[in-house]
């Protein structure tokens, strides 16, 4: 893809802030294409309260860091992972012995219609994932054939990696969950756009 010639738009294309006259799908995609991401655009998924009005189907996050599962996300959540994985998991990794470089994320489908975790039958609200605005991140991949997957850790690089991880992914996304924050989040980590009131954010 293109790169966009205006160097001195980078900053705000990536923080989700071009002039008045650009639409905001055409700041995702540039954000996007200016990561090096290959994504597919999508139509309109879902219905109702399980729709996605902007989809992207993400396949990679940069050149040399895959996707295998492809989810299925609104493109500014798309757009957070990519910044995510380039500002915080990659400067992480080359601080582990050896400088592995990464080269896949395993995730969820992202895209899901379903309830929230720990609401009732009697008070059922929408998770994150019914809107593409979720994506769940289950292990890390690296070019020296090490996997972290995601888990309860405790003393060691891999622990010090998913640790930085799971704390640089609160300045991407508005809800970072993972293991000891409850049970159903002790295998994966739990990533999410949210909006809540005062850009309060969840992270635990």
């Amino acid at each position: 893809m293109k790169r966009a010639p205006a160097l001195a738009v980078i900053w705000l294309v990536l923080a989700g802030g071009l002039p008045a006259m650009a639409k905001a799908g055409d700041a995702c995609d540039l954000a996007l294409q200016l990561l090096g991401a290959d994504y597919e655009r999508l139509p309109a998924q879902g219905r109702d309260e399980c729709s996605v009005p902007d989809p992207v189907r993400l396949k990679r996050l940069s050149p040399e860091i895959a996707l295998p599962g492809e989810p299925v996300l609104q493109c500014d959540t798309a757009r957070a992972m990519a910044l995510w994985a380039d500002r915080m998991l990659k400067p992480a990794a080359a601080m582990m012995p050896g400088a592995p470089r990464l080269t896949a994320i395993r995730t969820g489908p992202g895209h899901v219609c379903r309830d929230r975790v720990g609401t009732g039958k009697d008070d059922p609200k929408p998770s994150e994932h019914s809107t593409g605005s979720a994506i769940d991140v289950t292990a890390f991949e690296f070019d020296n054939g090490a996997t972290i997957a995601i888990e309860p850790r405790e003393g060691d690089m891999q622990t010090a990696y998913q640790a930085a991880a799971r704390a640089g992914a609160c300045l991407f996304f508005t809800t970072v969950l993972g293991p000891g924050a409850n049970a159903a989040h002790d295998d994966h980590l739990h990533l999410d756009m949210a909006e809540r009131n005062g850009g309060w954010r969840l992270c635990q």
